[in-house]
């Protein structure tokens, strides 16, 4: 887990931008995550962080995890397989792709709003042709990180 990560990379004082560019991050987050290892004691700082003495449990810290249902895993990985060994011959349609935008909470509103208005006019009950194959569609949509403290 990232503050754990955060904790072992204070081996010295550290700025926020040190710490990000060294573990590769959102500046914001890290100092978000500082923050909070602040409030319970692990860290001191400003300028420059550091660790305390209160040591770091030996677990992980505890929390919610998220997975991806294992169902969905299954059924992609087994239909990319499936396409490649010819199981649909070369008349389908495959697409995965992963993307992030910055945008407001008004704007993923929408973006969501319109994606379900589409979702719902092309897997709706009814909506599709029978006769054709069965496509499958699977998303999240996420915030995935913080707005960088310079932009």
């Amino acid at each position: 887990m990232l503050p754990r990560r955060i904790l072992e990379a204070l081996t010295e004082p550290r700025t926020v931008d040190e710490l990000a560019n060294d573990l590769q991050i959102n500046d914001a987050r890290v100092l978000w995550h500082l923050e909070r290892l602040a409030a319970t004691g692990h860290v001191v700082g400003g300028e420059r962080w550091q660790r305390t003495d209160v040591p770091v449990p030996d677990e992980a810290e505890p929390g919610p995890v998220t997975l991806v249902p294992e169902a969905s895993v299954h059924d992609f990985v087994q239909a990319f397989a499936d396409a490649e060994a010819g199981m649909f011959g070369s008349d389908y349609v495959q697409a995965g792709e992963e993307h992030a935008s910055r945008m407001s909470t008004e704007q993923a509103a929408e973006f969501r709003d319109r994606l379900m208005a589409l979702i719902a006019e092309y897997f709706a009950p009814g909506a599709g042709d029978r006769s054709g194959t069965k496509y499958g569609f699977r998303w999240v949509l996420t915030p995935v990180d913080l707005h960088p403290l310079r932009d």
